[in-house]
């Protein structure tokens, strides 16, 4: 019996990122890391160190609770520290442990390799054509207001 939405977009890009994600953490396991985690240092490794709580929220887009979760465990596992702001306590500022900053290679490694299993199926010009086509879908979602 086939699922009622399978003719839907949105079921196979939700279908490919459960078991994309489901990849990458079992790859990611090895590490003590989940897909999760790594969106947290993604974003240091990207626009930098320091960067506090609320940035990794509006960035991410995930619940502020989830987040504090997620950088608890990266703390916990020495990926990151969490450091109060000196003006104010209140703001908690993230920064990249030596073991953060020496994981970006390999995360981006296993993601390059899940990346060409992608592929596989689709000939060059398909996974460019899917990729304009994607980057074209996400640019016309809806936007929180």
């Amino acid at each position: 019996m086939t699922h009622p939405l399978q003719s839907h977009l949105g079921y196979w890009i939700k279908q490919i990122y459960r078991d994309f994600n489901l990849l990458y953490d079992q790859k990611l396991a090895v590490y003590g890391l989940t897909a999760s985690q790594v969106n947290v240092l993604e974003i240091l490794w990207t626009f930098g160190d320091g960067l506090t709580q609320k940035v990794l929220h509006e960035k991410l887009k995930i619940r502020p609770a989830s987040l504090t979760n997620l950088i608890d465990t990266l703390v916990a596992g020495g990926w990151v520290l969490r450091k109060s702001d000196d003006l104010d306590a209140r703001v908690k500022h993230v920064y990249l442990t030596e073991s953060g900053h020496a994981h970006r290679a390999i995360c981006i490694a296993m993601i390059t390799e899940l990346e060409q299993h992608l592929r596989q199926s689709l000939a060059p010009e398909e996974a460019s054509l899917l990729l304009v086509w994607m980057k074209k879908i996400h640019a016309h979602l809806p936007k929180d207001s």
